[in-house]
């Protein structure tokens, strides 16, 4: 490969081996408060990056919903008992963590900067959640608004909320062409069904985070779209043909890869057999770079999804697997749980360069690559006066943009009943703890509050977000003493579907208006089948739930569009 960048060229020289295998490697940082092992990941194992989870005290066990197995135990043995969620910082107060790992990066001897990765795709997904950020709909909401130039809109203003506390790279955008409509793991976090639509708006989110300055990394590649399992718990087999892979599928990726908007790849937890029937993606030579680098003529960073999850560490074990990501053409390893395993992934990549299954100027090229990007996107200088994180968090800009997305994303697909805008007397809201956290812009029981601005007496009834014995029993004994009840039946990879029990309660209770509210589209996974009255609201987020409120009371006409094709 040709190395035009000779500060890099020149960096890479200087350094160790113990070096190189750090740059290659993004760990896990969950939660707000870093602990010791945090700082030796930088100044001892020299680890290029931090995966930042901000919601949670400890990163966990993969327990599949269904069946509540526990597929991927991970032992943490670093004093926690409540794994619960982090203390919630002001948007400064975390700026100030990561200044500090920053600060201790650069005092390493060769000043090498810390990239700080994150998911936030939308809704749910949102790694930067607390301080008053402006949070957005789902990729699927997106779409929903008809207007590719939302997409970009809103990423560049992600972006900039996002860098005015420090992340730099984003696990986004979603390039999966959701062709199977009851995918478990994609559903809404794809733009749609249709590539087409979705290498358009895919396109504009890249170009806006592009001009923000944040790395982005387009996923699942080759395509997880066409799945009926989830990847953090059962491997996914992709039964798609060469062709339709390459008309669908990798649609998205050519276009972008051609107009040079996607700095990064991360790769799938997946088995195409049309083009290897036999490995996992993540460590399959012939799908990153038989395909990816060579045919399609990538020459960006490929990133591997996390190492923990079920699909991949059941089938290689973590360690192996990562050494065997970055064998097959790999060139950042995403290894999220902060235990024993960050020393035996060292290990096992240490190992594969001394026996030469990794060669050195392989090691030397994935090296390169990520600080080349680095150095591109300005870590290792301060080309770009910082921001004031609540300057930018109270833009009235953005603000006005988070809740014209919320406006315009939002759709009723069921009305039969005519029961929006709700009517009769006695209301009751049945609503799921969405949030561990209690941040006081997003938290459980914003939707009954907000339906309490239009109805005050309105009355409550909180539930799991995954039904258990009690809540299915209060559920009962309450339907049958109101006139209408607004019940959300939200969807979340990981958690099981609720959709069986409100196909009963709905039967059941024929002379109640049940007003179903969801975050998909989609029948196969959250809209019961004999739901007469149902809104989709593309994200569970704070402007999303004002605006469904908004619009069950008839006090804003729901703007969005249908987003998908097939369905």
């Amino acid at each position: 490969m040709e190395k035009k960048n000779s500060y890099i060229r020149n960096l890479i020289s200087r350094m160790s081996l113990d070096q190189k295998i750090g740059a290659v490697l993004t760990l896990g940082f969950a939660g707000t408060v870093p602990r010791a092992h945090i700082y030796k990941y930088i100044e001892e194992y020299h680890c290029g990056g931090l995966r930042l989870s901000c919601d949670m005290r400890q990163f966990g066990s993969y327990v599949d919903p269904n069946g509540n197995k526990t597929v991927v135990k991970l032992e943490n043995a670093d004093g926690i008992r409540f794994k619960g969620p982090a203390p919630v910082p002001t948007a400064s107060q975390y700026k100030a963590v990561l200044d500090d790992l920053q600060a201790r990066a650069r005092r390493r001897p060769l000043s090498i900067p810390l990239h700080f990765s994150y998911d936030q795709e939308g809704g749910s997904s949102a790694d930067f959640f607390f301080g008053g950020v402006n949070l957005f709909p789902k990729p699927m909401g997106i779409r929903a608004m008809d207007d590719p130039q939302m997409a970009y809109r809103i990423a560049r203003a992600v972006a900039r909320q996002g860098k005015a506390v420090g992340f730099n790279w984003m696990h986004s955008p979603v390039l999966d062409v959701n062709s199977k409509a009851s995918n478990p793991e994609i559903y809404t976090r794809a733009y749609s069904d249709d590539a087409e639509e979705v290498a358009l708006y895919a396109r504009e989110t890249c170009r806006g985070l592009k001009e923000g300055r944040i790395i982005a990394t387009g996923k699942h590649f080759p395509g997880r779209g066409h799945s009926d399992v989830d990847a953090h718990f059962q491997v996914p087999v992709i039964e798609v043909d060469r062709k339709t892979l390459w008309e669908r599928e990798l649609l998205p990726y050519k276009r972008l890869i051609a107009e040079d908007l996607l700095p990064s790849i991360m790769i799938a937890h997946s088995i195409f057999p049309a083009i290897d029937p036999d490995n996992i993606a993540t460590v399959s030579r012939k799908v990153i770079t038989g395909l990816l680098r060579e045919e399609m003529g990538f020459q960006g960073v490929i990133a591997t999804d996390s190492m923990t999850m079920g699909a991949i560490a059941t089938r290689y074990g973590v360690a192996n697997a990562c050494a065997l990501a970055l064998e097959a053409g790999a060139d950042l390893v995403l290894m999220k749980a902060e235990n024993y395993l960050v020393e035996e992934v060292i290990e096992a990549i240490r190992s594969f360069v001394l026996k030469g299954r990794i060669p050195k100027e392989e090691l030397d090229d994935k090296v390169y690559r990520i600080l080349d990007l680095k150095y591109r996107y300005g870590l290792f200088g301060s080309e770009e006066k910082e921001e004031d994180p609540e300057t930018v968090l109270q833009d009235e800009g953005i603000r006005k943009l988070a809740w014209q997305a919320a406006r315009r994303s939002i759709l009723i697909r069921r009305n039969q009943e005519e029961s929006i805008p709700v009517k009769g007397e006695r209301l009751l809201v049945v609503e799921q703890k969405v949030k561990e956290y209690n941040d006081i812009q997003w938290h459980s029981g914003i939707l009954y509050e907000a339906c309490q601005g239009y109805r005050e007496d309105a009355a409550y009834l909180e539930t799991s977000y995954s039904y258990d014995e009690t809540d299915r029993r209060q559920i009962a004994d309450a339907l049958g003493n109101y006139d209408t009840v607004i019940a959300t039946n939200y969807f979340l990879r990981g958690k099981a579907k609720n959709k069986g029990f409100w196909e009963e309660q709905i039967a059941l209770h024929p002379d109640t208006k049940i007003i179903i509210v969801t975050n998909t589209p989609y029948e196969e996974i959250s809209i019961p089948s004999n739901a007469r009255n149902v809104l989709v609201t593309f994200a569970t987020s704070p402007e999303n739930i004002k605006a469904t409120a908004a619009v069950l009371f008839g006090k804003m006409e729901p703007e969005g569009l249908w987003p998908l094709t097939l369905s």
